[in-house]
């Protein structure tokens, strides 16, 4: 059974695991403007989200994109949520307002 939805609808509630700008290596924290880089390869079910840019370092577009790959850049904070039955919290990415996408066929083969 295929399942769709929007993007921001995937991504909303994602837990990065890594909480530092990839590029500058500045920690972020909750309520930080964060652009989270998503990708999920052709063949694979699930999304995983490998970098995170703080507001200074994040990139306008996906601007060499990988063939076979689908590759979002989404604006987002990220969020405490908090779970009571286990009473556990973990930053997540929240309020994600644009989506910018790259669709597998758009990318180019690597050698």
């Amino acid at each position: 059974m295929l399942i769709t939805a929007p993007a921001a609808q995937l991504l909303a509630g994602y837990r990065p695991e890594e909480t530092r700008c990839s590029y500058c290596k500045t920690p972020l924290q909750e309520g930080d403007p964060v652009t989270a880089y998503a990708v999920r390869y052709a063949g694979d079910e699930t999304w995983s989200v490998p970098r995170l840019y703080c507001r200074t370092c994040r990139p306008a577009t996906v601007s060499d994109p990988t063939l076979g790959a689908t590759e979002l850049l989404a604006e987002a904070r990220l969020g405490c949520t908090m779970d009571a039955a286990t009473q556990t919290s973990s930053l997540t990415l929240l309020g994600i307002e644009r989506v910018v996408r790259s669709d597998p066929e758009d990318g180019r083969a690597t050698l």
